[in-house]
């Protein structure tokens, strides 16, 4: 089998060693067969790409054509972040700036806009906090005036008996009946019950440091996204549930103890259908 080259690379193929194929061609040299092996088996093993990258950044040759074909899948892919990539190529004393200024500029660009959009949906969830405190406030502090003239079920004029919700919408008593439920507003039920699944899905979520740890190893190369995604499931916070049912408040433990708790009060009052506090 010594510099069998031919037998060698159909054991490699066999047994799905890619990276070892890969490798055969770097020792020979062979840079149109190790683009071809990224080209055949990248799919599969999509980090192919990363280690054709750092391959031509070794070299002092002239392999300007090389890496920007390279660098165009992994871009294609979103392999590798910018920074890592030019961290990459500083190796390289014959790379220049403008084998990656158009990666690096198209990379920017899309940075730019997610930051909009971002900004943009952040306003907007700031907006819709500062309406729903003072609903709250006006809730808590004034009386609710009801002036329905239609039930919001049958879509009759309104009459006696009838039943209003906080929320605003209004039922003929007879229609109410009929409901699932007769104490929360049949068109806010499935609202209120999402947001009430969120609360149990971070009861669930809250200790599992260990998955965190798990999922934060895989995606190192976007491990932002990982820390904000378990951020957001409250994994490093502090959560206390509070309910108007005597003996019903519980502590749950976190990953991570920050100095300032998060506190979810779910509040049900005649007729509101329930509200949520944060």
């Amino acid at each position: 089998m010594h510099d069998f080259r031919a037998g060698i690379l159909h054991l490699y193929e066999k047994a799905r060693l890619y990276r070892q194929i890969l490798q055969y061609y770097m020792d020979q040299n062979e840079y149109d067969h190790v683009i071809e092996t990224c080209n055949d088996h990248g799919k599969k093993e999509p980090n192919l790409w990363i280690l054709a990258l750092s391959y031509f950044a070794r070299k002092e040759e002239d392999c300007k054509d090389y890496i920007a074909g390279v660098l165009a899948h992994i871009e294609k892919k979103a392999l590798m972040p910018p920074l890592m990539v030019v961290q990459t190529l500083a190796h390289n004393s014959t790379c220049t700036l403008a084998v990656v200024k158009d990666f690096i500029t198209r990379k920017l660009k899309e940075e730019s806009e997610q930051i909009a959009k971002d900004q943009d949906l952040i306003k907007k969830y700031r907006e819709d906090t500062e309406r729903m405190k003072r609903e709250i406030e006006q809730l808590k502090t004034s009386a609710k005036v009801f002036q329905p003239t239609k039930c919001h079920s049958c879509t009759n004029p309104i009459d006696l008996p009838a039943v209003h919700f906080l929320c605003g919408h209004s039922y003929h008593q007879a229609c109410l009946e009929v409901a699932e439920s007769e104490t929360e507003c049949p068109l806010c039920v499935e609202k209120n019950r999402e947001v009430l699944d969120l609360i149990r899905a971070q009861e669930q979520t809250t200790g599992l440091h260990e998955d965190f740890h798990t999922e934060l190893e895989r995606k190192k190369t976007d491990a932002f996204s990982v820390v904000a995604d378990y951020f957001g499931r409250g994994v490093f916070n502090k959560v206390t549930l509070l309910t108007d049912a005597p003996g019903a408040v519980r502590q749950l433990p976190a990953a991570v103890d920050l100095p300032k708790n998060i506190v979810l009060t779910t509040r049900t009052g005649r007729g509101a259908g329930g509200d949520t506090h944060f």
